[in-house]
């Protein structure tokens, strides 16, 4: 079960949901007073998402968006497949990998919930709810859960390029989005509280949390920790330049079956002309999209909501 309110968003209504049954999640004391910003179509799919039958082989990939999803997607599906080029090469990744609440943020994208009862073992899950509106027996058999948290700066400027890019916030600038996400008012946020549900629990067997950043600094590592946690075998040298090479930023990119910027055009009439799904996939691209100012007030806002848990931004994710 779920509760809501109403609130104000920054493109009109919004409503805030948290799960009021949290008996099997770790830190569910912390998690209860937690809320999430989503567009009122979650409301008709909210209760299926929790209460959706998960195998024990199942693992979900969660992620706030923008945060290096469909790079760490299609490495995990590579994993759990085998690094089946032939299979990846003729699907998309939104065919192989589904996207949970799709219905939810595009009530017309077809029912994601139920195509994920379809598709066989071993299933990647990809959503971007918080920890506490996931399907609920996730907490109870302890289903695998690969997290990727990205630098808050990072986040804001992709997300602002990415839901300006699909038709929202005509008349917003930067600033403006800025001002709405602090205040909880895009939809997924709070962004602080969706990091650090995962952070607290990273030490959990059954968690993989890594950051972009250290993708960025060190995939061939991160694919070798993944691999272990998946329970695949250790890459030979030449299986693993090959996967360092389809994995690259150049090659996703310009790979049909991983950027969606076709996919999506194709399925959102409002979509600007110079809409890219993938843009520049770099670490300290606010450097030069956001004033000192912008990043100022950024800076301020997270330092004072990670005081309260001790922490600094560089604790996650290192030196930016």
């Amino acid at each position: 079960m779920f509760i809501s309110r109403p609130k104000k968003g920054m493109d009109g209504k919004l409503l805030e949901f948290t799960a009021s049954n949290s008996r099997n999640i770790p830190l569910s004391q912390m998690w209860r007073g937690s809320w999430c910003s989503l567009i009122p179509t979650f409301g008709a799919v909210l209760d299926k998402i929790l209460q959706l039958e998960v195998r024990s082989d199942d693992v979900f990939l969660v992620t706030f968006m923008k945060s290096g999803t469909t790079w760490m997607q299609e490495m995990a599906w590579m994993l759990l497949n085998d690094l089946d080029y032939e299979q990846g090469g003729c699907l998309h990744l939104t065919q192989r990998s589904p996207f949970l609440e799709a219905q939810g943020t595009r009530p017309n994208s077809g029912n994601e919930i139920e195509r994920c009862n379809t598709l066989s073992s071993p299933r990647l899950i990809k959503s971007h709810l918080p920890a506490y509106l996931l399907p609920q027996q996730i907490w109870e058999k302890k289903t695998k859960i690969i997290y990727v948290g990205r630098n808050c700066k990072d986040v804001i400027v992709s997300s602002y390029h990415f839901i300006k890019g699909v038709g929202y916030l005509s008349d917003s600038n930067l600033e403006d989005y800025v001002n709405h996400f602090i205040k909880n008012e895009i939809i997924y946020t709070s962004y602080w509280d969706h990091v650090l549900n995962f952070w607290k629990i990273r030490n959990e067997p059954n968690v993989f949390f890594v950051t972009y950043e250290e993708m960025m600094r060190d995939l061939q590592g991160v694919i070798e920790r993944l691999s272990e946690f998946l329970d695949k075998p250790r890459l030979k040298d030449e299986e693993m330049q090959k996967l360092l090479e389809h994995l690259s930023f150049d090659k996703m990119k310009e790979n049909p079956q991983t950027n969606a910027t076709a996919n999506i055009r194709s399925k959102i009439s409002n979509v600007r002309e110079n809409f890219q799904f993938m843009r520049r996939g770099i670490v300290g691209s606010y450097r030069d999209e956001m004033t000192p100012a912008l990043q100022a007030k950024i800076d301020k806002w997270s330092a004072e909501k990670l005081s309260e848990h001790g922490l600094t931004e560089e604790d996650i994710f290192g030196k930016l």
